[in-house]
């Protein structure tokens, strides 16, 4: 179950919405797995591409549950947040990328983050999942020369 139900689940969302778009070949479908490190309190950008995708979501699971929920996403109608991913900081989605920002991120928001994105290319619809484990330090220190002599 795990990983595959929520692939396939995510798969069909973006079908759903896409009216009717059919996917050439399943099998094809790109997978990329990235790593990210943050200190707390700090901002975090998490990275979907390298090219604005026709639609995407973001995903947010804890490293040790299974369970996934929705963050943010893009169906063309201008980027939304969900209520989740104000619990894990301040977020955004960076305009006209599908990058997601995190400011003053929290100790919650450590785990796998994963955006769906779907490209409608010239040689058809692309769909790409965008893997990241996200691990956090403790808490920025801020004070300068505060140590002992």
């Amino acid at each position: 179950m795990g990983i595959h139900l929520e692939r396939a689940l995510l798969f069909c969302t973006l079908l759903v919405l896409t009216h009717g778009l059919e996917i050439p070949d399943p099998d094809h479908i790109d997978y990329i797995r990235q790593q990210a490190k943050a200190v707390i309190n700090t901002t975090v950008s998490l990275k979907c591409g390298s090219s604005m995708p026709t639609l995407f979501i973001w995903v947010f699971s804890k490293t040790e549950f299974d369970s996934s929920e929705a963050l943010a996403y893009n169906y063309g109608l201008g980027p939304k947040t969900l209520p989740l991913a104000n619990t894990l900081g301040d977020p955004f989605l960076a305009v006209n990328t599908s990058s997601l920002q995190i400011m003053q991120i929290q100790a919650e928001a450590e785990g796998i983050y994963t955006c769906q994105a779907l490209y409608d290319t010239d040689k058809g619809p692309r769909v790409t999942f965008y893997y990241t484990h996200l691990s956090l330090q403790g808490q920025q220190n801020t004070a300068k020369g505060s140590g002992s002599v």
